[in-house]
This record gives structure tokens, sequence and C-alpha cells, in this order.
């Protein structure tokens, strides 16, 4: 209690890391929000929190089985025009692409339960939430970005490439930067190494990795930076821009990047 609606039996193989994770929904109403929401409330007793999540539905249902001045607290992201300053990452949706941060930047707590399978992480959205280690790890990510040339540049970011971490980089970061939704699509140089995925579309022949800036981003110093991993096939192409809430749907804006002749990928 309370993940045991994420037991597993001894059928299921549970020798690799975050295994279960990748390939089940596992807690599929994202009951382990409130405990995310429970931990914010205690570590700022005194504050009005502006918070978002992957999916910020489930988020709203568990805010509502909290007390009444705890709710009154939380405002979640879209109810407020600023910037959040947490975001909480939950299991829910892990099965189709890893919701969890590969980087540690502005993590503040992380659970692990069901055979050591992460099924929480809250972190801190501004960086001036969190101690000073976590600050000088992003600073230091973006130091290393910034040193080199970019992989793509456009209006809007810098996108770096070392190794399979993916930077995205702002210099002058707008409160509106910060509720954007990148736009990710990881193309193979091989179309059967999707066949390894645990979802995948092979009527697309491509890995969605899309994110809300909320889930691998931080802001500190007027700069916002994202990263994020890519998988290990050979990769052929990214597909990298945002995407843009508008009256009739969603809309995209896409750039094709050719790694084919890049070196490692």
């Amino acid at each position: 209690h309370p993940h045991q609606q994420a037991y597993f039996n001894f059928l299921v193989d549970r020798s690799t890391p975050e295994g279960l994770r990748a390939r089940y929904e596992m807690l599929y109403w994202a009951t382990e929000y409130r405990e995310g929401l429970e931990v914010l409330l205690a570590r700022h007793p005194d504050e009005t929190l502006y918070v978002d999540a992957i999916r910020n539905h489930r988020l709203s249902l568990n805010l509502a089985i909290l007390p009444a001045p705890a709710r009154e607290r939380i405002v979640l992201a879209g109810e407020a025009g600023r910037p959040v300053d947490f975001f909480i990452a939950a299991s829910r949706f892990a099965a189709s692409q890893t919701r969890f941060p590969s980087s540690r930047l502005g993590v503040l707590y992380t659970r692990r339960v069901v055979h050591g399978n992460t099924v929480l992480t809250v972190k801190a959205v501004d960086l001036s939430r969190v101690d000073e280690a976590a600050a000088a790890s992003a600073r230091a990510a973006y130091h290393a970005a910034a040193a080199g040339e970019p992989l793509f540049r456009s209006a809007a970011f810098d996108l770096h490439l070392d190794g399979r971490t993916l930077t995205w980089v702002i210099e002058s970061c707008r409160p509106e930067d910060t509720r954007q939704s990148f736009l990710l699509e990881v193309v193979p140089a091989d179309p059967d190494d999707l066949d390894d995925l645990p979802v995948r579309r092979p009527d697309r022949g491509w890995l969605g990795r899309s994110f809300r800036f909320g889930e691998f981003g931080v802001r500190f110093d007027g700069r916002c930076l994202a990263q994020q991993a890519l998988p290990d096939f050979p990769i052929r192409a990214l597909r990298v821009g945002r995407w843009f809430r508008e009256a009739g749907g969603w809309r995209r804006e896409a750039t094709t990047v050719d790694l084919s002749a890049a070196r490692g990928t």
C-alpha cells in the first residue's frame, strides 16, 4: 500500500532495470501523484505551488482527495497565466515512451517500488527551488552544450548532440517558453529496430519522443535547458520542432535533421 495495483507475479521477468515500467502501464490512474503533491506541500509549507504533470487531469483527480487547505495551495498548469515551478512524472504512460527525466536536473524526489521500478519523480522546473548541486549540474550541462556548434539552430532554440544526449538551449527564456511542447521523432537507420520496442507504430516507422518542457527541462539564469537521451539503436534522422495548441486543435512545426553521416549514431 498504496501501490498494490502494480503487483506482478513471479512469472514476470524482473531482471532488467526499469523493465516493468517499460513494458507495462503499471499504475493506470497515476495514484502516485498524490504522494508527489504531499512531498511538495511538506517541503514548501507556506507557499502557493504551481504544478504540472504528464497527464494533468490525473493530477487533478489526486488533488481532489487531499484536504481542503492543501488543495487551496496548489495551482495546476493551465489555471494560471504563469509558468509552473514543479513537474510530477508518473508511470502511467511509460509503456509508450520514457517519461522520466534522462538526467538528474532539478529532481527533488523519486519513489521506486515494484521490484525497483520507478513510479514517481518530482522535479523543480525553476532551479531556484532546488539545492545548489542541482543548479550546478544544470549549468554544467549548459556550458558543455554551448561549447560546441549546435546540431540544429532555429529562431526558437539551439539543439546540441553529445553522444546519445540531446540538449535544447533557449538563451533568453520567456515564461511562454516553459509552457511549450517540443516535438521529437527518432527515425532509425534500420526500421527493424522498432520491432524491439515495447510499443511500436509500424505505419509510421519512427519513435515518438515529444515532450512538454516541464518533463525534461529546467530554467535558470534567464535560460531554459532541456535534455533527453536517444535510444541506443543506429539513427538515420531526427525530426525536431514544437507543437502548438490552436482553436482547431494541435499543429506542429518540424524540421528534419539528417544524422546518417554523424559519428556515433
